[in-house]
């Protein structure tokens, strides 16, 4: 068996078929995993409301959701990461101000995912708010658009110093956090808390938010749908999440 303790894997383009499900197969292999003492956990951007809703089946040991945001260990919280109420209201208000008043936004913290989109926005579970007086502190804001110039504007207002900001590259939208509200910040923190090192941490991907995370575990693995910059990031493995955790448990 490879030095592997920890095993993380994102969920959307990875651990999920194209139809957001997660096959029997890989869950069996999970469980299997765990039998052994390895830790299973899940590393996503989506908020931590929307991916509970898709592990029914898998009862993962750590739970890295709203990007980076928000680390749990056997269900106790031992990392939190997020953008201030103040701060919320002005990259709202400067979202409006730049990109017009019909831009579509999300935002997300530990209890919700909001938008302010009258649409069902893909598979996520959102909540209806216009965002004209939010008054909740936030993990993650999200705004439908790939324009960098515009994305760069509205984060200046509270200091590009203070944000992170990548684009997502399945979808037209760019995703924006506190800095240190990211996966390899996130797994930073939970490597402090088990007092191990990232080097015997599996890590699979396949985004732009994903190259941080497969650069510091000890074992990058990139889907084979991942995109380029995240196969240059990661060691090439690309047979699935499940196949790669038997491969090391023969």
């Amino acid at each position: 068996m490879e030095n592997i303790s920890i095993i993380l894997s994102d969920l959307d383009g990875t651990l999920f078929h194209n139809d957001k499900s997660i096959s029997e197969y890989t869950k069996e292999t999970i469980r299997r995993a765990q039998a052994n003492g390895i830790l299973f956990g899940i590393c996503t951007a989506r908020a931590k409301v929307n991916a509970e809703k898709f592990l029914e089946g898998i009862e993962p040991d750590i739970l890295i959701t709203n990007g980076g945001g928000i680390v749990y260990y056997k269900d106790k919280k031992i990392y939190n990461c997020e953008f201030s109420v103040e701060e919320v209201r002005k990259l709202i208000a400067a979202a409006f101000e730049v990109f017009g008043k019909d831009v579509i936004l999300s935002a997300d913290n530990e209890h919700a995912l909001y938008s302010n989109s009258k649409e069902e926005l893909g598979d996520k579970f959102w909540t209806f708010n216009d965002f004209l007086d939010f008054n909740e502190p936030c993990m993650k804001m999200c705004i439908e658009s790939l324009d960098k110039e515009k994305v760069e504007k509205v984060a200046s207002v509270i200091g590009l110093e203070n944000v992170d900001y990548l684009p997502f590259s399945d979808i037209p939208w760019y995703k924006l956090s506190k800095k240190d509200a990211t996966k390899e910040k996130a797994i930073t923190e939970l490597c402090r808390h088990l007092n191990i090192s990232s080097s015997k941490i599996a890590a699979f991907g396949d985004d732009f938010n994903d190259i941080g995370m497969l650069k510091l575990c000890g074992k990058g693995l990139a889907m084979e749908n991942a995109i380029a910059e995240v196969k240059k990031a990661a060691s090439n493995e690309n047979d699935g999440v499940a196949k790669w955790i038997l491969s090391i448990l023969h």
